[in-house]
């Protein structure tokens, strides 16, 4: 189905594009009409009308102006891709198709545009949140065995379960262009997380991978093992998200002797929603004084106390490569929060800090109060809570 300009027109002053239409006829109108090459919302917003850094970017986020796309929709998003590209009217660097209901079929369309060495262009393709099972994962993996070009994949939340995971670290091996990799809960479990982290160990390409929430049925921090492993070897991956795999003190230990001893190209590290105390937060903490290449930790919703937050007091104190650490929700109490303020009087170079659902009390509202209002305003670090004075005495906000 083709878009009449006085269609394209209309939806680009109103914002909003009511069906797919095609992609060819809406690169037409927009240089006949001198606008930039467009960013196609596919019935959705056009309020930033720009070009992808090697060509049209294409997206359909699900809200109120673009409803839930099916495995027919995809088809017709490929079909339009494939003639504009066969007919060299533009390239496509982009596709968005995140929180719909593309299924096995969809995934399966979806592949045909990475068949080849460069497929049709596309270089960031991302289905997270939608509804594709083992047959689409693999069909997306066997096309991606000798693509050249695309160099982001995102497939989380994703059911793709156990085949689907070994289908990944195949692809993994033979891949010789994807550098972020996102596969985070979706039914991956523990001999999958082996095989990828296995293929990682030689890998010189995937500079970030989240792999997040998978299936651990073990009480064994055999998860946390098998990744500090990896890290032995990889000398390529400078972000990992290890979000939700019930890594505990003993997995928090793993990480900190692997990231002082053995690795120093990680810069970003998400360990949030899992089990970490006070001896696994002791680790870390000991692991930012003494020696790491870290400039971002995520450690919210876990539990190291105060005792955890006195030694990252300790920590930030003596630290001077960490640009951000999160510790949202992890029990502490006046003591702790006074602790992390006391180390930042003496740090110069963090510039996020968030601590929002912990209990803060007179003294740590107090302290940073005083630090907001001098060095964190000099410094420009940024928080997520916000201490006033109020009644006669502190509290805290939510910023």
């Amino acid at each position: 189905m083709s878009l009449p300009e006085s269609t394209y027109e209309s939806a680009y002053h109103s914002r909003y594009i009511p069906s797919i239409g095609d992609l060819g006829s809406i690169d037409r109108v927009a240089h006949e009409k001198s606008l930039p090459r467009p960013e196609i919302f596919v019935g959705s917003d056009l309020t930033n009308v720009i070009a992808g850094q090697n060509g049209v970017v294409i997206k359909a986020q699900r809200g109120k102006d673009c409803q839930i796309m099916t495995d027919a929709d995809c088809g017709i998003v490929v079909e339009s891709i494939l003639k504009a590209s066969a007919e060299q009217k533009f390239k496509v660097s982009t596709v968005s198709l995140r929180n719909h209901n593309i299924k096995d079929e969809g995934a399966s369309q979806l592949a045909m545009l990475l068949k080849g060495a460069k497929g049709v262009g596309v270089t960031d393709l991302d289905l997270y949140g939608n509804d594709i099972g083992t047959s689409g994962c693999a069909a997306l993996c066997e096309a991606l065995t000798k693509n050249e070009v695309l160099a982001f994949l995102n497939l989380s939340e994703n059911p793709i379960g156990r085949e689907g995971g070994y289908a990944i670290a195949e692809m993994l091996e033979l891949n010789g262009s994807i550098q972020r990799l996102e596969v985070g809960c979706c039914d991956l479990s523990t001999p999958n997380l082996i095989a990828i982290m296995s293929v990682m160990r030689k890998n010189e390409l995937v500079e970030r991978l989240a792999l997040y929430n998978c299936r651990n049925f073990s009480r064994q921090e055999d998860l946390s093992m098998h990744t500090t492993r990896m890290l032995e070897f990889n000398n390529t991956l400078v972000d990992l998200d290890f979000s939700r795999n019930g890594v505990g003190d003993e997995g928090a230990r793993m990480f900190s002797w692997v990231l002082e001893k053995k690795n120093s190209t990680l810069r970003h590290l998400n360990l949030s929603g899992n089990k970490i105390g006070v001896v696994g937060a002791e680790a870390l903490a000991s692991l930012l004084i003494r020696r790491s290449s870290l400039v971002n930790l995520n450690l919210s919703n876990n539990k190291i106390g105060d005792d955890g937050a006195k030694a990252f007091g300790s920590a930030l104190a003596a630290n001077k490569s960490l640009r951000s650490l999160n510790i949202k929700s992890n029990s502490l109490k006046d003591g702790g929060l006074v602790a992390i303020a006391l180390g930042m009087q003496e740090n110069s170079t963090l510039s996020e800090l968030k601590l929002w659902g912990n209990e803060f009390g007179q003294d740590s509202c107090s302290e940073f109060l005083a630090l907001v209002e001098s060095r964190f305003d000099y410094f420009g670090v940024s928080v997520d809570f916000c201490p006033f004075v109020s009644g006669g005495g502190y509290s805290v906000a939510e910023n």
